[in-house]
């Protein structure tokens, strides 16, 4: 809730929009919170996965921060996070929840694939509270003490639009720096033991009401990182990832199956099933006319054909699937009929007329796939070189590895389209401008490599999916993100 869904309450209420804000900024007590940390002590070894060697981790190379909280009936449900990276062991992680307030669960470890040997031991240390008494209310300048809060804060923090990456289908903002923090977070683990908790909520507050912010995210510097160098390259390979799914966006969900660790595609709910149905019928009558004219240049073996019976046998319950068919076949079949290939027969123009038809049916029920296809549209694929589809292939096994079920399928099929059908295809003749002439395969391609971005990026929010499909796959979780990470990059440079 921000301060501006408040503008306008009734005066009578009683209560300023300030009194508002710093209600709803202070749902339950935090000083506990405020006034606690993690203690860490002994030492937890590790295992390496391959070289058994072992390694030491000391208990003050890790520090605990929270990364999530909701509030349920006892309180706060908090889950604490420490991380470490070895050059050897790569980034390793610990989570702990911590519920109801002051009882920790156990640490979980996420390691890569490695073993842990030996465990840390954590407990709850409370740090003294502000001592009222050694406080002089007569020398305190709260104007100067304020005005020094407010100025370290925003010196440290800044508003997420600034900087951050803002994907709606990710959930909003990336909090690639860390946070989100509240001003009360940030200036209450910084100043708590230099002013009252009191007038720490009222300057938080304050910044609150003049921004209009609740979260806010941390300005990096030469000293927010433990590992600059290392950080920084894979902060660069997440808003790469970041960049080109914005750049081929898709109207479906990606999920990850909890106990593989495996990608599924799940469709977007169609808006108007019986409006698909009988496009897809009025589709399947075009292609049974054409069919029975062996003039019309078409056949069961055709490309163009047995791509769209497979849009009718498997997708006709995916909007975003059939309309990418349906409008790759149309531009296939529209240029070979401008260059002399087909010929513009009574039944391929009916034919194109079905998918042209059935294609603009599914944008005008469908905002998220017209949209998606408009940005689509703006976007030009530089043609596929041999080296391109030599990345590609090298790719297909890990890709097979890493997905399963429908998902599985269709990233078979596309990149065994990109790799070998299209190349066989029929060539490319004088009069078809280059952007004709790479039509065939921009959707194809959208859906290898927009997927494949938005897999590195769950890849990279849960660690453990990679050991997971590490486990059973037999790619070592380095191969997996190298090669995700190398298909965004060619993607990147492709579109």
């Amino acid at each position: 809730m921000r301060t501006s869904d408040w503008q306008g309450l009734p005066v009578e209420c009683g209560i300023s929009e300030k009194q508002i804000v710093r209600l709803l900024y202070t749902p339950f007590d935090t000083s506990s919170f405020k006034k606690m940390r993690i203690s860490t002590t002994g030492i937890a070894i590790v295992r390496h996965s391959e070289t058994g060697e072992l390694f030491e981790i000391e208990p003050d190379e890790i520090n605990w921060e929270v990364v999530a909280s909701e509030e349920r009936d006892m309180g706060p449900d908090r889950l604490w996070s420490a991380s470490i990276s070895r050059d050897e062991l790569g980034e390793i992680r610990w989570e702990m929840s911590e519920y109801p307030e002051g009882l920790l669960g156990d640490p979980v470890p996420y390691l890569r694939g490695h073993e842990l040997v030996q465990k840390f031991s954590v407990g709850i240390e409370h740090e003294p509270d502000f001592d009222d008494d050694d406080f002089d209310e007569d020398d305190f300048d709260r104007e100067a003490a304020a005005e020094d809060m407010r100025e370290w804060f925003y010196a440290n923090y800044e508003d997420p639009a600034n900087s951050l990456p803002y994907v709606s289908a990710e959930g909003g903002y990336q909090w690639i720096y860390g946070g989100p923090d509240t001003p009360q977070d940030a200036l209450g683990s910084s100043f708590s033991g230099d002013y009252p908790e009191e007038f720490i909520e009222e300057v938080a507050a304050d910044i609150v009401d003049e921004s209009g912010l609740w979260d806010w995210s941390p300005i990096p510097g030469p000293d927010f990182f433990d590992d600059g160098e290392e950080i920084a390259e894979e902060r660069s390979a997440e808003e790469d990832a970041l960049a080109l799914s914005r750049l081929l966006p898709l109207a479906e969900e990606l999920e990850q199956d909890p106990e593989t660790g495996a990608f599924e595609v799940r469709a977007k709910k169609v808006e108007k099933p019986d409006l698909l149905a009988a496009t897809l019928a009025q589709l399947a009558d075009a292609i049974e006319d054409v069919l029975e004219n062996q003039s019309n240049g078409l056949n069961e073996n055709s490309l163009e054909i047995r791509k769209l019976r497979r849009t009718l046998e498997r997708y006709a319950n995916d909007p975003q699937r059939v309309e990418m068919d349906l409008t790759t076949v149309h531009h296939s079949l529209t240029v070979q009929i401008g260059t002399g290939e087909l010929p513009p027969s009574e039944e391929n123009q009916a034919l194109l007329s079905a998918l042209q038809e059935g294609a603009q049916g599914i944008r005008a029920t469908d905002p998220e796939v017209a949209e998606n296809r408009r940005l689509l549209q703006e976007q030009s694929l530089r043609e596929l070189s041999p080296e391109n589809l030599e990345k590609i292939a090298e790719a297909a096994p890990v890709l097979e590895a890493i997905t399963q079920g429908d998902l599985r399928e269709q990233m078979r099929d596309d990149v065994l389209f990109l790799t070998q059908e299209m190349r066989v295809g029929p060539p490319k003749l004088p009069g078809v401008t280059r952007a004709d002439a790479i039509v065939t395969g921009q959707d194809e391609a959208v859906r290898v490599f927009g997927r494949s971005a938005r897999m590195l990026i769950a890849l990279r929010k849960t660690p453990e999916f990679v050991n997971k499909i590490h486990s059973s796959a037999g790619f070592k979780a380095l191969n997996i993100l190298a090669v995700l990470g190398g298909l965004v990059s060619l993607g990147l440079m492709l579109f």
